[in-house]
């Protein structure tokens, strides 16, 4: 994934539509509600079927060196009179690790949203059928019961929409593990607290009180120094399944992934890293070290 790979999906459309498309690369795969408005009247489209038109810019995103099968997949944030922000993601595959360290374009989209200040998605665009392991995932959103699903093959007339219910019937989900809380929703973790002058540090503290971890209770965070000075962080985002888990390493390089669009590459290169986490009954600390590795990065850990 480049950005001359978005730019050029962007040549399909007017050129005064691919103009405001352009912000997508500068908002990390997000478009707002007044952009959106402008693209509506540009191309004289219903919002669902721009939905559809833009699900190869975010297939554009796929990295997939394993399974060579690019997913593309945009969420909108839920608002309650009207059209609200648009989010883009895409998988991501990792080489030389097992083939649960791969986000999905689902799981992209969702955690792009989430970083954003999202609270509730209303719906989900992606050009394949979700999996099971998404699925499950998308079960663990606040508000998930009225979510509208919609799977469009690019190339293809069949558009099919769906409710999670008819997606996962019969379904296990934090109510039978005694949990109220949702996915986006998760009320701040304040306790998090560190004296440490570490810059970094401090920065995956600030991220880790916005995590999801109502089964563990061991929030955790990654924040990333790029060569240009840029901060940028992710979030742990746990699921009653557990293995649908997102960690933190995985958001934080999703978050990476989007950022880069708008950058000189040399100018976004991992510099320093570093893992926050509560001292409890699980560590994403192994795992999220061996993956910034691939990256020429010592991950730097840190336990709360």
């Amino acid at each position: 994934m480049t950005p001359s790979q978005i730019e050029q999906q962007l040549q399909a459309f007017p050129t005064d539509a691919a103009a405001i498309l352009l912000s997508l690369v500068q908002q990390k795969g997000r478009l707002d509600t007044e952009q959106i408005t402008q693209l509506l009247s540009c191309l004289d489209l219903p919002f669902d079927q721009l939905l559809i038109q833009l699900l190869p810019v975010a297939r554009a995103l796929s990295l997939n060196p394993v399974s060579h099968f690019a997913v593309g997949a945009l969420v909108e944030g839920y608002r309650e009179n009207g059209i609200g922000p648009v989010y883009m993601g895409a998988n991501m595959e990792q080489t030389k690790q097992p083939l649960k360290v791969s986000v999905h374009a689902e799981q992209s989209a969702v955690s792009n949203a989430w970083h954003q200040g999202e609270t509730r998605l209303r719906r989900l665009v992606v050009n394949e059928a979700p999996c099971g392991h998404c699925r499950q995932f998308l079960n663990e959103l606040n508000g998930i019961n009225t979510l509208q699903i919609t799977i469009s093959k690019i190339g293809s007339h069949c558009v099919q929409h769906y409710s999670m219910q008819e997606l996962l019937p019969a379904s296990f989900g934090p109510a039978d593990l005694k949990q109220n809380a949702c996915l986006l929703s998760i009320p701040e973790k304040t306790t998090l607290q560190s004296d440490s002058k570490d810059e970094l540090i401090q920065q995956a503290i600030k991220a880790a009180r916005h995590a999801y971890a109502p089964y563990s209770d061991c929030c955790s965070a990654v924040a990333v120094r790029l060569s240009s000075g840029q901060i940028i962080t992710g979030r742990y985002a746990e699921n009653a399944a557990f293995n649908p888990s997102l960690t933190a390493a995985e958001a934080a390089l999703n978050n990476w992934r989007l950022v880069q669009l708008a950058g000189n590459p040399k100018d976004q290169c991992i510099e320093d890293a570093v893992l926050v986490e509560e001292d409890g009954i699980i560590s994403h600390r192994a795992i999220s070290c061996d993956i910034f590795q691939q990256y020429g990065c010592r991950l730097r850990c840190f336990t709360l």
